[in-house]
């Protein structure tokens, strides 16, 4: 049987009430799962969006069982920020659906690093936050999404990147990582209750808001003059936050985000992957 014609006979049975069937079709559809969207590049029509809900039922325990068996693998790379965005990418592909692949992340923030150097060239880290959350011509690349602020669509860089909103740690690892492509050396801010991004410019080390357009804040004038200021508060700031924080914070707004829609199950998966990243520190 071909490929196509394989893919029009499980298209007709997605819906079918027999148990046993649709336990064939799931075997079927997570056997090949990685080639699925190639495959129905092929079809002479689109999913509709019935197909689509059948196919991210019927993926959704393999893709959850992957996830969850090859969590914890960006501990093997060798430097801070590829670990980052492959353990994001991990996150970030499970929740944006079964259409999309883990190494898609590298490919979009290739992409999107190329658009900025074409439209701007060559930048420092302050000239990239412009660029990224600056207002210009009323229009704006990013901003927080203070609308739908806890959505656990905030923590998926692909939906970031499509949309244009985030939270405070997810505009800030999308600063990082794209930041990493021109060579600059922009880390993490563990900053209790809103995630900062940290840059160092001519000795002197920033703290960038991401969720408020991209504002630079001294890092003395912060540890000093903030409300929760004390010795703890400046070594949070001294400190770039590790890959572990910032996925293990990540881990915790989804949690949160999936407890206020009562996601029992999602919520379960965030929490197992929070519990294997806390064991392997």
């Amino acid at each position: 049987m071909s490929a196509l014609v394989q893919i029009d006979h499980l298209l007709t049975l997605l819906d079918d009430d027999s148990k046993v069937v649709q336990e064939a079709v799931q075997r079927e559809l997570s056997s090949m799962r990685r080639e699925l969207p190639e495959r129905l590049q092929h079809l002479n029509r689109p999913l509709s969006a019935d197909e689509e809900r059948h196919f991210g039922r019927l993926l959704e325990p393999a893709r959850r069982a992957e996830l969850e068996e090859t969590w914890m693998r960006w501990r093997w790379l060798d430097n801070p920020h590829a670990q980052l965005e492959e353990g994001m990418a991990q996150i970030s592909a499970y929740l944006h659906g079964w259409r999309t692949q883990v190494g898609d992340l590298a490919v979009r923030l290739d992409a999107l690093a190329e658009e900025a150097f074409r439209d701007a060239g060559k930048m420092d880290a302050r000239e990239l936050s412009e660029w990224l959350f600056a207002v210009r011509d009323g229009t704006v690349r990013f901003r927080g999404n203070s609308k739908d602020y806890y959505t656990s669509s905030n923590s998926d860089l692909f939906w970031v990147l499509e949309t244009g909103l985030g939270n405070p740690i997810s505009l800030s690892c999308l600063y990082r990582l794209l930041g990493q492509r021109f060579g600059l050396d922009i880390q993490g801010c563990n900053f209790p209750g809103h995630f900062l991004a940290r840059t160092e410019i001519e000795g002197r080390t920033w703290l960038v808001d991401c969720f408020n357009r991209g504002r630079f804040m001294l890092a003395a004038d912060v540890a000093k003059h903030h409300p929760a200021a004390n010795p703890a508060m400046e070594d949070v700031i001294r400190h770039p936050a590790s890959t572990d924080q910032i996925l293990l914070r990540m881990l915790r707004n989804l949690d949160e985000a999936y407890e206020r829609t009562d996601n029992l199950q999602q919520r379960h998966v965030m929490r197992k992957l929070a519990v294997k990243l806390m064991e392997e520190e």
